[in-house]
């Protein structure tokens, strides 16, 4: 037996897979050693860091944007508290169920949100990503009250921006939204991050640097389910600046609402400072949409209106300015000494040109006008002969110099640039002399001669303040986050050299239409003595007889214009409004700036009463 198990322990086979094994066995040992090595000591500092992710979050504190004013200090833009559902990408086990389950609560984007949860889990899934703003109460108490079946979800009281005056402010205002990755791309402020909510229109974006604040954080210690259980640390967020404007509510709500929806704009503006007093682009949108978040659908809907609400029409809108042009050609006619005003041409309802008739308004015309008569009634065979008379070059000088087709240098972003056509456009763009016609009509505002409201509006300041040229505003005063204060006064961009007879006449003829039986009646007010200027902007040529714009399909109807200004001796207010396809400018336009300046006066004079007292 004992000689037996001898030979046993002697056998090379068993001795060679003993050896196997110990070495196999040493291997192990060995890797496991560098392994925890590894984890251990090289790899310490990542996994120190995981592992306290898993049991504390960073939630980022939106900083409230600051408030936007008018010129009473009323906020037209404000920051109010919401309380919003956001999710934590990395404590969410069954995406699909829990979105599924919170459908049944709140209303959210079906078609964004789960892409934006899917893609923050690859970028940075401790991040957090708002599924729905502005909670009610009953769903708020849902939400807790299946807190367990929606690990990841969370409630949380953030900063929203808030427009008290709905669409009335809308395209001065403008509406914020959250960052996208084409905004981080574009932009150098390196403290931007996904989620954060940026200006992205109108004064809004702008300003954004003076609005935005600093945002804040908490760490917070979260439990398994993702809850938070105790705080760590918290850094409060500091509130954006302040913006003072030069708007006034009570004028912006009269103006939205002489518009009555109609597409088109009004402005007003001091003629003497160049302060934005009310500024309308109709239709017009809701910015608390943006804020809360809009949806695909809406935008959408939106886009896809051919009236356009996302447009400026006032600043980016440009139009046949028709007879509202006609003050600047008698101007133009009397400074380059073409034209003696008390001379006489006679109007029988047409002008020969070539082998064209082109007509007056007035079928059977005017009988013989003056410079005066002409203006008040509009006469377009008066101003036939002047567009001929002065050339586009001439015509084009003075127009350009008061601020048509020329950036009028408002604040605000997306100006677009009108059009006042002279012999090196014409070059450029066809390589022909200008021919008797096409003069003819820039006389009357047609032709290629297009500008938009803001141009138009610079043009008649222009006229009230005898040729001081005023960079429109809207900003006043801004206050930073850190407290300093900066004030933007107002400034002059250049004074015309017009001779000041001229310009009073002009004035003169203005107040005419308005009160001498000038086509600009419905513009007059009592007490006040209003002068502007009526404009027909023909959208269409219809072949044949005269057809009244009422009676043609609407996008073929004319546009409406009227701009003018009162105290005509001493101009306080100058307003511009335009209704597209509004027909006659003396039926459409000139109530909404009668009701504009109406309203500016009745409050000067609520104003002046209340200091006597």
């Amino acid at each position: 037996m004992t000689e037996r198990i001898r030979k046993r322990e002697q056998d090379p086979q068993i001795a060679g897979r003993i050896r196997w094994v110990v070495r196999v066995g040493l291997a192990i040992f060995v890797l496991l050693l560098v392994r925890l090595y590894w984890l251990q000591v090289v790899q310490y500092e990542r996994f120190r860091i995981l592992s306290e992710n898993n049991r504390l979050r960073i939630r980022t504190i939106l900083a409230p944007r600051g408030q936007i004013l008018d010129r009473k200090g009323r906020a037209i833009a404000e920051t109010q508290a919401s309380f919003d559902l956001i999710c934590t990408p990395v404590d969410v086990a069954d995406l699909d169920g829990e979105l599924k389950l919170l459908e049944e609560i709140v209303d959210f984007d079906t078609d964004e949100i789960p892409g934006k949860i899917r893609s923050a889990r690859k970028t940075n899934p401790y991040s957090s990503v708002t599924v729905a703003r502005d909670l009610r109460f009953e769903q708020i108490s849902v939400i807790e009250f299946n807190r367990e079946a929606l690990p990841g979800f969370s409630v949380l009281v953030e900063a929203k921006r808030s427009y008290p005056f709905g669409p009335a402010f809308a395209h001065v205002i403008g509406y914020v939204g959250e960052v996208s990755q084409e905004d981080l791309d574009q932009s150098d402020d390196e403290a931007l991050r996904m989620g954060d909510m940026i200006g992205k229109y109108g004064l809004e974006r702008l300003e954004d640097g003076i609005l935005r604040g600093v945002n804040g954080g908490r760490h917070v210690e979260v439990d398994a389910a993702g809850r938070d259980k105790r705080l760590v640390e918290e850094v409060p967020p500091r509130t954006g600046g302040i913006l003072s404007t030069t708007l006034d509510v009570d004028l912006q709500k009269v103006a939205e609402e002489a518009m009555g929806g109609r597409a088109g704009a009004v402005i007003a503006m001091i003629p003497k400072t160049g302060d934005i007093l009310a500024f309308v682009s109709s239709p017009a949108f809701d910015p608390n949409a943006f804020s809360r978040g809009i949806r695909k659908a809406e935008w959408e809907a939106l886009s896809n209106d051919n009236r356009k609400p996302m447009q400026n029409k006032g600043l980016q809108g440009t139009y046949a300015p028709g007879s509202t042009v006609k003050p600047f050609v008698a101007l133009a006619a009397m400074e380059e000494g073409v034209q003696d005003p008390k001379a006489t041409i006679r109007c029988p309802g047409y002008l020969p040109i070539g082998n064209r008739n082109f007509r007056c308004w007035r079928e059977k015309g005017h009988g013989m006008v003056d410079m005066y008569k002409g203006i008040v009634q509009s006469c377009d065979v008066y101003f036939y002969t002047m567009g001929m008379r002065l050339g586009p070059d001439r015509l084009a000088k003075l127009e350009k110099d008061a601020g048509l087709g020329t950036i009028t240098g408002i604040d605000l972003p997306g100006e677009k640039k009108g059009l006042v056509p002279d012999t090196e456009w014409k070059q450029k763009v066809s390589k022909e002399r200008w021919y008797d016609s096409e003069k003819a009509i820039l006389g009357i505002g047609q032709g290629a001669i297009h500008v938009t409201p803001m141009e138009m509006l610079a043009g008649f300041a222009t006229i009230a303040t005898g040729g001081e040229v005023m960079r429109p505003r809207l900003v006043d005063r801004i206050v930073r986050k850190d407290g300093t204060v900066e004030q933007r006064p107002p400034t002059m961009l250049r004074k015309l050299a017009w001779k000041p007879e001229n310009v009073e006449f002009v004035r003169r003829a203005l107040s005419g239409v308005v009160n001498d039986y000038g086509t600009g009646g419905a513009a007059k007010i009592p007490g006040v003595e209003v002068g502007g200027k009526t404009g027909t902007a023909q959208v269409a040529t219809v072949k044949g007889k005269m057809i009244k714009s009422e009676n043609l399909p609407y996008l073929l109807r004319d546009h409406a214009w009227f701009a003018g200004f009162a105290p005509v001796s001493d101009p306080e207010i100058c307003v511009v409004a335009m209704m597209e396809h509004g027909g006659h400018g003396g039926s459409a336009a000139a109530p909404v700036v009668k009701a504009v300046m109406q309203e500016y006066f009745r409050t000067r004079q609520s104003e002046a009463a209340k200091e006597k007292r």
